[in-house]
């Protein structure tokens, strides 16, 4: 369920950027967070990636970068995540709804920011896109949660997500509990 309307699309972008341009909440994603977080996308992600052998992967969502950082240092090769705010070295500039990289560049892509999609099809046909065949793909989501103000979407059937990366196949799914990031399911996809 999209929770708000929005007259153009970049009405969209600058108030999802209200977020990302907090100084108080950079301030706290970059110090007392910083660490914490890359432990925990570590913990959550480590039994996927680990073995899988990857060299390109995409964050997408990533803010300032901490599941770009946990990745490395799982052992993935080359890692760069996208935002609509730049976050050097780790976050570059992009739009999760228009992913400027060309068909099948990357193996893994991430990301736990359907929550903050306005068109989660084109989200979907643009992360299968980029994703090359066989490739992974690990959604985080929120079930049935309202995190706050910046959430746009609200996963209330599972049935929704299923229909939506239905181009996937399915290959594990599972509750998880990340402490301080408010992600409670796990879906890993492979791409047909």
């Amino acid at each position: 369920m999209i929770t708000r309307k929005y007259e153009k699309y970049e009405d969209y972008v600058e108030f999802q950027l209200r977020k990302t341009r907090n100084k108080e909440k950079q301030k706290k994603w970059l110090g007392e967070e910083w660490g914490k977080k890359i432990k925990i996308f570590k913990d959550v992600l480590g039994s996927v990636v680990k073995g899988g052998n990857y060299d390109k992967a995409i964050c997408l969502g990533a803010r300032t970068g901490q599941e770009v950082v946990a990745l490395k240092e799982l052992g993935v090769k080359e890692v760069i995540g996208i935002d609509l705010e730049e976050f050097p070295p780790y976050t570059i500039k992009g739009d999760i709804h228009d992913i400027k990289y060309e068909n099948e560049t990357f193996e893994l892509v991430y990301t736990n920011i359907l929550d903050h999609t306005i068109n989660p099809t084109k989200f979907a046909e643009e992360i299968y896109r980029i994703l090359k065949e066989n490739g992974t793909f690990i959604l985080h989501y929120q079930y049935d949660c309202h995190q706050d103000i910046y959430t746009e979407l609200v996963i209330k059937d599972i049935e929704y997500i299923y229909k939506l990366f239905n181009k996937f196949s399915i290959e594990s799914t599972r509750d998880i509990d990340t402490g301080i990031i408010a992600m409670n399911k796990e879906i890993i996809f492979k791409k047909k």
